[in-house]
């Protein structure tokens, strides 16, 4: 089965439990970069992140409703990992590292999950799930070294073409790949000329320096705001398949992704976390290439950024 194809099943079996989110346009920065901007709004999407697409879609494949879904997560995969639990009423556990600010821990208790805070990075955290993971009433749920993950956020792809089937240019925020991983492959097997953008925070650039090196590098420490990308290894399914379907990888300052971030509220009132706004923020400064009188769609991963955190850069 061709990818597309096998992403249209996936997509018909998730979609009773995600959103369809909108596909807006942005007037000012349509006019300001002399293109058709499009904000995919997974802001918008269940727990305010895509990451429930992907979720969703490993739980539908797991038979056993009576295992334990674990994971290790900063926020945005952990709710998303309880929001489909409760759905399904399942349990579901989520370590999370000590950088996670607790406005997040208390969204993941709310779906229903218990929270474990262990270790100073997603790694330290991924290998205490592993330790729980050796046990067979645990199901680990990975979140992006999976392919029923990657599957299920290129289902956001799938969307995108439904409603801008003339697509150019597709903008993605990474962390560990995932998103980008589907979305990419989805993507250029519908369309072999849309062109593919990643992008990541400086101080949380671990594909952007793999890609450099041709080979996995772990971050020695992270030092972004946008700690739903702070992944200090991507994975190696993740990385090929960005060498192999993505055009570029830039990174930014987090300097520059909270002025979008304030750009997005002011002009386009949606409020998005710097995970999501770092992708207009390469658009804006030109980091891939000239987009004019292209049609362009900036994926907003997530919306998961306290207002306290938001005034400390007012």
């Amino acid at each position: 089965m061709k990818y597309d194809e096998q992403i249209a099943e996936v997509y018909k079996r998730i979609c009773p439990y995600i959103k369809k989110t909108p596909l807006l346009a942005s007037p000012f920065f349509s006019q300001k970069m002399n293109c058709t901007l499009l904000y995919k709004c997974e802001n918008l999407q269940y727990t305010n992140s895509f990451k429930v697409r992907g979720a969703f879609n490993k739980v539908t494949h797991i038979s056993d409703k009576n295992k334990i879904l674990i994971t290790a997560s900063a926020g945005n995969h952990g709710a998303a990992v309880s929001y489909a639990a409760k759905k399904f009423g399942m349990k579901a556990i989520v370590i999370v590292p000590e950088f996670v600010p607790s406005f997040r821990i208390n969204k993941i208790k709310n779906l229903g999950a218990d929270v474990i805070v262990y270790g100073k990075t997603t790694d330290d955290s991924n290998a205490k799930v592993a330790e729980y993971a050796a046990d067979p009433r645990y199901v680990y749920v990975h979140a992006f070294d999976d392919d029923d993950i990657i599957a299920g956020q290129a289902t956001i792809a799938y969307e995108l073409f439904e409603e801008a089937p003339d697509l150019d240019v597709i903008v993605v925020p990474i962390g560990g790949g995932g998103l980008i991983a589907g979305i990419a492959q989805y993507a250029k097997s519908v369309n072999p000329a849309i062109e593919i953008y990643g992008v990541e925070p400086i101080g949380a650039d671990a594909m952007l320096k793999s890609l450099e090196a041709d080979k996995i590098i772990t971050l020695s420490e992270m030092n972004s705001i946008a700690i739903s990308l702070s992944v200090p290894k991507v994975a190696k399914r993740t990385f090929e398949i960005v060498k192999k379907s993505v055009n570029q990888v830039v990174s930014v300052t987090d300097e520059l992704a909270v002025r979008e971030l304030k750009s997005i509220l002011e002009h386009d009132k949606l409020f998005v976390e710097p995970a999501s706004s770092c992708a207009l923020s390469a658009i804006i400064e030109k980091k891939i290439g000239d987009m004019t009188n292209k049609k362009v769609a900036v994926i907003l991963s997530g919306g998961n950024f306290s207002l306290e955190q938001l005034k400390a850069y007012l």
